[in-house]
């Protein structure tokens, strides 16, 4: 699930470019919300703020909450797709992009950070079905073959769309292999950034 990067409707932006330009001119004078301190969105919001060698503020509320957004208080926000993507639709905040490496189908229309001039911008939730460990090698096999059934149907497919999920599909060791770069790419962010647990 990527997340929209969205700004109120009087931010003098149309663009994510035009918004990392006011974002330079203005060091410091721009806030963003999310859901909350360690979310993916704080922390992605953190890699940009590295990546574009801006300085915003993080605003933290509890949960996906954006009215402030809307009301003009908070000028921007990183939410969860599933969350935000209907006030978009409605014009209610403007979408900028999405973080995901590429476009989202649920919202084609919104470049993402990646090709808007930052490639290795990617910032996103994922959802997985995990077994213990030490669950014995044919049964995974069994599991991961009739789930990727289950999550190829187009109403499947479809429920997940609504939710701002993309669906997508991939080995048991692909996932393995995501979980350990996630771990180091994230690690980093949050150490370089002094993300602590009791903020």
């Amino acid at each position: 699930m990527p997340s929209i990067l969205a700004v109120n409707n009087d931010v003098p932006v149309k663009t994510f470019q035009e918004l990392v330009a006011l974002a330079k001119a203005q060091p410091g004078k721009l806030s963003y919300a999310t859901p909350g301190v360690g979310t993916p969105q704080h922390i992605g919001g953190e890699l940009l703020k590295s990546l574009a060698g801006i300085d915003i503020i993080h605003v933290p509320y509890r949960g996906a909450l954006f009215a402030d957004v809307i009301g003009g208080r908070v000028p921007m926000t990183f939410q969860n797709m599933g969350a935000i993507l209907p006030t978009v639709r409605e014009g209610k905040l403007r979408g900028l992009a999405v973080t995901s490496l590429k476009r989202s189908p649920n919202i084609p229309e919104l470049p993402s950070v990646a090709e808007s001039g930052y490639p290795s911008f990617e910032a996103t939730s994922w959802f997985a079905l995990l077994a213990p460990t030490g669950t014995p090698a044919p049964i995974v096999s069994k599991l991961h073959r009739e789930i990727s059934k289950i999550a190829a149907q187009p109403d499947t497919r479809e429920k997940f769309a609504q939710l701002g999920l993309d669906t997508v599909g991939g080995s048991p060791e692909e996932l393995a292999t995501i979980i350990k770069s996630d771990i180091v790419k994230w690690t980093k962010v949050i150490k370089d950034a002094g993300i602590r647990a009791d903020e």
